[in-house]
């Protein structure tokens, strides 16, 4: 147990430390982004995705001894000053985990501690039930320390997704780059097979670690007897893992904030109710109830609420309120009546200006749209949030190189913002800009990496080069996040009809629809689809859905 317990924890600090090592150099090179994420930390939590980076990993360890890579840090490589620090922060990694197997190599450097063991073996009288604690502390330090080297070893290999990759990479031209991405997503899938199936492969990597690590000091006989100690308890770091797992969420600061935030929220709803049937006729006793329904998107209770409180007495801030109660229930015109009033009581507000330009959109008054934004900019010039609205605005008028004027002002005064940078790969677009859109997609994702709508996004850009399987590797980022989103479906649908796969297409054309039938209107004419239009599985399809209708009608 002893074994098991050092090694599993052990990889993980030293996951931990690679990642670091990553983050810093490109925290240095320029890619000042990863402060923010938190990278700059050695809490594993922030590096890695629980099942790609430590279960997967630990599985592989205890099946087969083979130390795959952990940990995720997303660097957004177009931040990194020039190439030689975009080598570094990939080879910063590898040099990270070398310094690790190092340490764990002084030890044996000082002397033979495990002599004794070493006497019983050649005697023929060594058994694994006999270590003792002591024992099992080096074995575990020695086969840690292997696994430390052919991590570095592993890492380093010239594979597309593996740091040996990242080093080189660029030093290439960009064609080779692109072609490079687009298969890097089999990179350990082509290794694991080299490994597992290639008696060969195995044999030369297995050779070339085990000389290096006896040339660091590490006793590779006690490294191997250390690995059949740690598979005593295989069932241990699994269990570890997930308990883990359950606790994290139970103690989860975040969970917690978020159930208690609930909590009090509801609690207050159910004392302003409570303090308007003691009190009535005081307006600022619906104005505070307005806006905790507006909080808990109860929009037209919250509607209800301020509007008595601006029979009772009106006032700037509840006219806002309303207005924007009136918003969300798309009620547009209203919504910009009452913003009228609020700018009428006071004319400096430039978020009500921001807010009826928002109204105008959705009646499609794009010019009037952005003279209100223009409004709220004169108010208010450094609020990024205006400056992508009215970038939007343009790009509805097909404006595009002003909307990216404005995306660009938006992210200059807040480089946090990812969705300037989401609207500006959408602004690329229609330009045919395919490869910029993605890097400005790829930014936005370095933001904010849970954002649907940007890996829907940067698929159709990919789709459009045509990159199917990264386009298709976009989609299903999508659907991770949201599982039941039509649109990121019916993209896959599509892919897979211009790749000539019909069934595959026809399957995922299904699935949009029964998640929203108003595919159909766009089914209708997307040339993307042509291919499966003479197939009589999709005339059937789209026969059992009616267009007009937001239900389906399945025909019999």
């Amino acid at each position: 147990m002893i074994v098991t317990l050092i090694v599993f924890l052990g990889w993980i600090a030293s996951v931990c430390l690679h990642e670091f090592g990553h983050a810093i150099i490109a925290y240095w090179g320029g890619d000042k982004t990863v402060k923010d994420k938190g990278y700059l930390t050695l809490n594993p939590l922030k590096y890695t995705d629980v099942s790609l980076s430590l279960v997967m990993p630990i599985i592989f360890l205890l099946i087969g001894g083979i130390p795959l890579p952990g940990g995720a840090v997303y660097i957004n490589r177009s931040l990194i000053r020039n190439r030689y620090w975009d080598s570094a922060m990939s080879a910063a990694g590898p040099a990270a985990t070398f310094m690790v197997a190092l340490l764990l190599s002084v030890p044996f450097r000082l002397g033979n501690p495990l002599e004794a063991m070493e006497n019983s073996i050649n005697l023929g009288t060594f058994e694994l039930e006999t270590l003792t604690t002591q024992d099992q502390v080096w074995l575990a330090l020695a086969f840690l320390g292997l696994l430390e080297v052919a991590g570095v070893v592993l890492n380093l290999l010239p594979i597309p997704s593996l740091d040996g990759f990242g080093i080189i990479e660029p030093w290439l031209s960009p064609p080779l780059q692109k072609q490079a991405r687009k298969y890097s997503r089999y990179g350990f899938l082509v290794l694991f097979v080299l490994l597992w199936f290639v008696p060969a492969a195995n044999a030369a990597f297995w050779g070339f670690v085990y000389g290096l690590s006896q040339q660091l000091g590490i006793p590779v006989l006690f490294s191997r007897i250390g690995y059949l100690a740690f598979r005593q308890w295989t069932w241990l770091p699994l269990v570890i893992l997930v308990a883990t797992m359950v606790i994290g969420q139970r103690l989860n600061p975040r969970n917690q904030g978020q159930s208690k935030q609930t909590a009090d929220l509801q609690r207050a709803i159910a004392n302003s109710e409570q303090a308007i049937q003691t009190n009535p006729d005081q307006p600022q006793y619906w104005y505070h109830r307005g806006q905790l329904l507006l909080e808990d998107h109860q929009y037209e209770a919250a509607e209800g609420a301020f509007h008595q409180a601006i029979q009772l007495k009106p006032d700037a801030d509840t006219w806002h309120s309303r207005g924007i109660a009136l918003l969300f229930m798309q009620q547009y015109e209203h919504a910009i009546a009452a913003f009228d009033e609020t700018l009428h009581l006071q004319s400096d507000q430039a978020l009500a200006w921001m807010h009826r330009g928002r109204a105008q959109r959705g009646l499609q008054r794009y010019e009037e749209e952005i003279a209100d934004y223009d409004q709220a900019l004169a108010l208010d010039p450094e609020n990024a949030n205006i400056w992508c609205d009215h970038g939007l605005a343009h790009y509805h008028l097909a404006q595009y190189e002003a909307a990216m004027d404005s995306f660009d002002r938006a992210a200059y005064i807040d480089p946090t913002s990812w969705n300037a940078w989401y609207l500006k790969g959408l602004a690329l677009m229609p330009q045919h800009q395919y490869e910029r859109a993605i890097r400005c997609y790829d930014h936005a994702l370095n933001l904010r990496a849970d954002a649907t709508q940007t890996w829907i996004a940067k698929g159709s850009a990919l789709l459009q080069l045509p990159d199917f399987a990264g386009a298709i590797a976009s989609y299903d980022q999508a659907l991770s996040l949201e599982p039941e989103n039509a649109t990121a479906v019916y993209n896959k649908a599509c892919t897979f009809s211009l790749q000539g796969q019909s069934e595959k297409a026809l399957e995922m054309l299904s699935q949009a629809l029964k998640l929203d039938p108003k595919v159909r209107d766009l089914a209708d004419s997307d040339v993307d689809l042509d291919p499966l239009r003479s197939e009589s599985a999709f005339q059937q399809l789209m026969a059992g859905y009616n267009s007009n209708s937001d239900e389906a009608m399945i025909s019999s």
